[in-house]
């Protein structure tokens, strides 16, 4: 692998992990400013414990979400980056047959060269 692809790999990589930080401090950041904003609401305890219950649901069920579109998203990618890959290999092996055609190539020219040099040598010693 080249100094370049290896640069593309870390690249992506850091770039996964960089949108997993995202989505957990975004996440993260929300529930944090959904409890002091229901703690520092005026209303009475009853009502507040309902609310909690209300919104901690509603966030599961949005935590659910983003999870599935996640999933989602991740499964598509690495359909894509399968294909890639095939396609990839595909011209690989292309690229690899045709050099062994031109090594054959390459040899039916060489070998009777190679041989005439050495008969021009074994006729030209005394």
């Amino acid at each position: 692998m080249n100094e370049e692809n290896k640069a593309k790999v870390v690249q992506k990589e850091e770039g996964k992990n960089y949108f997993l930080t995202v989505i957990v401090s975004l996440l993260s950041g929300l529930f944090v400013g959904f409890i002091l904003g229901i703690l520092f609401a005026p209303k009475p305890g009853k009502e507040i414990r309902e609310d909690i219950k209300d919104k901690s649901e509603e966030f599961i069920q949005k935590s659910k979400e983003g999870v599935t579109d996640t999933v989602d998203k991740t499964k598509e990618f690495i359909g894509k980056s399968r294909s890639k890959f095939e396609e990839v290999k595909g011209k690989g092996k292309d690229i690899l047959e045709k050099s062994k055609e031109k090594v054959e190539a390459l040899k039916e020219v060489i070998i009777p060269k190679k041989e005439e040099k050495k008969e021009n040598e074994e006729n030209a010693k005394p």
